[in-house]
């Protein structure tokens, strides 16, 4: 009998060359999907956007690359689509859309999507939809059919895994009746190392190590932390601030630290982020809004850092404020405000960082995602 395919459907897998894996939550996510399609016997394909048709490997998983059409947003994910279901055979094989923004219309009992969490809960400045390159579409509207599209692409799949309970409680609101097909939720996960032991407590090292970790773009609280560390650092605290991770934003954080001995940047593997995370004492992850249950901030709680962050989405899913981290509204003096508590106050700090580490032991630990996932999997393949 021959294995049964698993084709994951998602824009940028490889980058468009097909030669490097490209960094980024997502991207993590369907990495660690495909290891677990392996482990349960299946043969996991990729299909994603290309400059040129290209096909490559990735840990055994067969990547490739589909040139799609030069117009709309729709003509990519039906090309991808389209890929896909020449690959697979839908009636046996199943076929996963590694964001529900990656889909298309397929009501097959062997379909999931993905669901990332809530995006649209960004001010309006921060949409600009492609129509409004060419029409005078006001900000407000742009917004409103941002969410309008999302509970639509939500719809296109009988199947469905959400990362938090944020949006599946915003989806109960924008319908009349029960939610339709099959839900399951299943947070984002730290991947901890068998080896990796957090050195908890820690509270009297000096300096105070401080690590914003992400994606560098403004959403994500870049600018917030720009101004959060120079206020910080015209103090007379002992800091040590690491910027990890790249993104628009890198070029404006790395000149205006330029010469700053206390600011260091650098990158690293996903691989390695429980390890990076618990060479540090404080993790802060201020978010404005588009935030699912966070990878940086579970990997951060897993290696028994103290956690300031911003309560949007699937975040309040993650910290109870003052018992395993602390929730702060994503403002500089607020946020500054929260730092400064965790660093005079080393034993309560520590306080934070052990009950953070147990929380990702019992609720987000990777085998309990892996679990959970093989549990949907071996549902929808059926017999």
């Amino acid at each position: 009998m021959p294995q049964r395919k698993l084709a994951i459907i998602y824009y940028n897998f490889l980058d468009r060359r097909g030669t490097d894996l490209v960094i980024g939550g997502v991207e993590t996510y369907l990495l660690k999907l495909t290891e677990l399609a392996r482990e349960l016997g299946f043969a996991p394909v990729v299909f994603q956007v290309g400059d040129f048709p290209f096909e490559e490997r990735v840990a055994r998983t067969r990547v490739i690359g589909v040139v799609p059409s030069s117009l709309p947003h729709k003509s990519t994910r039906k090309a991808l689509f389209d890929a896909a279901i020449r690959e697979i055979n839908l009636g046996e094989d199943l076929l996963i859309f590694g964001a529900d923004h990656a889909s298309v219309k397929a009501p097959y009992s062997t379909c999931i999507s993905i669901q990332h969490g809530i995006s649209w809960d960004l001010p309006a400045d921060f949409f600009n939809l492609p129509a409004a390159r060419y029409l005078p579409v006001p900000k407000y509207w742009q917004k409103r059919w941002t969410i309008h599209r999302a509970k639509q692409y939500f719809e296109n799949c009988p199947n469905r895994v959400c990362v938090d309970y944020n949006f599946l409680n915003w989806y109960r609101t924008q319908i009349a009746g029960e939610i339709p097909g099959r839900t399951w939720v299943i947070p984002n996960f730290a991947a901890m190392s068998d080896c990796f032991v957090p050195t908890i407590p820690r509270p009297w090292a000096k300096p105070v190590k401080i690590i914003f970790a992400g994606r560098f773009v403004e959403h994500r609280g870049t600018r917030l932390m720009e101004q959060v560390i120079s206020v910080l650092l015209a103090g007379s605290y002992d800091l040590l601030f690491t910027l990890a991770g790249e993104g628009p934003d890198l070029l404006r954080l790395e000149q205006r630290f330029a010469g700053e001995q206390r600011v260091r940047f650098m990158r690293y593997s996903p691989l390695d982020a429980v390890r990076v995370h618990g060479e540090h004492d404080i993790a802060v992850v201020p978010s404005v809004g588009s935030q699912g249950t966070s990878f940086s901030l579970a990997e951060a709680m897993g290696a028994g850092c103290a956690v300031v962050a911003s309560p949007v989405g699937g975040v309040t899913n993650m910290i109870i404020d003052g018992y395993n981290g602390r929730l702060v509204a994503a403002r500089v003096d607020e946020l500054v405000q929260a730092i400064v508590q965790l660093i005079v106050t080393p034993t309560y700090r520590a306080s934070l960082g052990t009950r953070a580490m147990e929380t990702v032991a019992m609720g987000f630990g990777l085998d309990r995602w892996k679990k959970r996932w093989s549990e949907v999997l071996t549902l929808v393949a059926g017999p």
